[in-house]
């Protein structure tokens, strides 16, 4: 028993380091891409508090820095590919700042807490709009004219062909942020079969080769055992 507590104890201060790295190294990055253009040190901590507390709520099991820190590897695995790597990066930082509304308005309340921020640390209006643009694209995940745009929701989507391991805890964890919902098996049956009637789930070449076959087993598997209970 003794040795089992301290194993837990060992894997929770691993996580909790592992968690602070992330945040510190996040917020690193955003720092240093918003610095040049004037706001105070104070008002970029206290954005970046803002987005942090969002990321850490008591319901945030897979939305949170983890799943920030895992994007950022990916958005940095297609970073020479990206014609504005620095928007996409602030896009990725905002991009579930909001959730868990009742009215699907998630992305929609992100970006707009985007535009919020960033006009008020004067980055470019240009660019905000961009941030804006890419906010809004992981509502449906769809292909776009726009290679930055696609490798932006691929990067977001990588997790769905990572190891059966790694798939199988983001499941446990998507499940635990919407607790004993009676409508979660159906509506996440109905998104699973929306991913495999895609021609493909990823958009881009550099993903598509990555994770594409991997991806459709983790789902078709999942799939299967939600059709099973």
């Amino acid at each position: 028993m003794k040795h089992a507590f301290l194993f837990l104890l060992v894997m929770a201060t691993t996580l909790a380091n592992a968690v602070a790295d992330d945040g510190a190294r996040l917020k690193a990055t955003y720092l240093e891409i918003l610095k040049p253009y004037g706001a105070d040190e104070a008002l970029l901590d206290r954005c970046w508090e803002e987005v942090v507390e969002a990321y850490t709520g008591p319901r945030r099991h897979y939305h949170n820095l983890e799943h920030l820190a895992n994007f950022e590897r990916h958005l940095h695995s297609c970073k020479d590919s990206l014609e504005d790597f620095e928007t996409a990066y602030l896009a990725m930082i905002y991009h579930d700042v909001v959730y868990f509304t009742t009215d699907g308005t998630n992305e929609d309340q992100s970006a707009a807490f985007a535009d919020r921020h960033l006009a008020l640390l004067g980055y470019p209006a240009d660019k905000v709009a961009r941030c804006h643009a890419l906010i809004m694209a992981t509502k449906t995940h769809a292909g776009s004219t726009d290679s930055d745009t696609n490798y932006f929701v691929d990067a977001d989507m990588a997790i769905l062909g990572a190891d059966p391991a790694a798939y199988q805890r983001y499941v446990a964890n998507i499940r635990q942020e919407y607790g004993a919902s009676p409508q979660f098996d159906r509506g996440r049956q109905r998104v699973l079969q929306h991913f495999l009637d895609m021609d493909r789930l990823f958009k881009t070449d550099l993903f598509f080769d990555r994770f594409e076959k991997q991806a459709r087993k983790n789902i078709a598997a999942e799939l299967r055992s939600l059709q099973a209970n």
